[in-house]
């Protein structure tokens, strides 16, 4: 009897534990916690937005290069991260999945922060030659880019015209 309270008592400690230490914590990003490094100017830019009631810690991609690079490269990434792409002025920018090893969501949000169009499950083209891969075009002028996991958008009811907190 004693050793059964003792391991319900340890089982109850570890759960606790847990709650308050493993938030955050997925079996992905215990495989992959790899962040680019974003530049010195990114710092004025919060490291997480809301759509709806969706929060998603950033990855702020603004220099070209970093543009460039985008996701490419990485195995995955955490359920609630994303990469935000951040351009000087309002335009129509395309993304290709140049070296992608998972699908995403891509969202283009306006200057006023309302998104303007949505691709889901854009899934990675390996084998590819960079002329064959496909070529995502937003429908309006953005001027922000944001890519999550693959069915974030669907299982939050994002849509195109809601409001961006950032």
């Amino acid at each position: 009897m004693k050793k059964d309270i003792a391991l319900i008592g340890g089982l109850f400690l570890v759960i606790i534990l847990l709650l308050f230490f493993g938030k955050g914590f997925t079996s992905i990003g215990a495989v992959s916690n790899k962040k680019s490094n974003t530049s010195s100017a990114s710092a004025t830019l919060a490291k997480s937005l809301k759509i709806k009631g969706l929060t998603v810690n950033i990855d702020i991609a603004e220099s070209a290069d970093e543009r460039k690079k985008g996701l490419s490269g990485r195995n995955s990434m955490n359920i609630d991260q994303g990469m935000l792409f951040v351009f000087d002025k309002s335009g129509v920018y395309a993304i290709w999945m140049k070296d992608m090893k998972f699908a995403i969501d891509i969202l283009w949000i306006s200057d006023d922060k309302k998104v303007v169009d949505i691709a889901q499950n854009v899934v990675p083209e390996p084998g590819k030659k960079d002329r064959e891969l496909t070529i995502y075009t937003p429908k309006a002028d953005a001027k922000y880019i944001l890519e999550v996991n693959a069915g974030i958008t669907s299982l939050n009811n994002i849509a195109v015209g809601e409001t961006v907190d950032f």
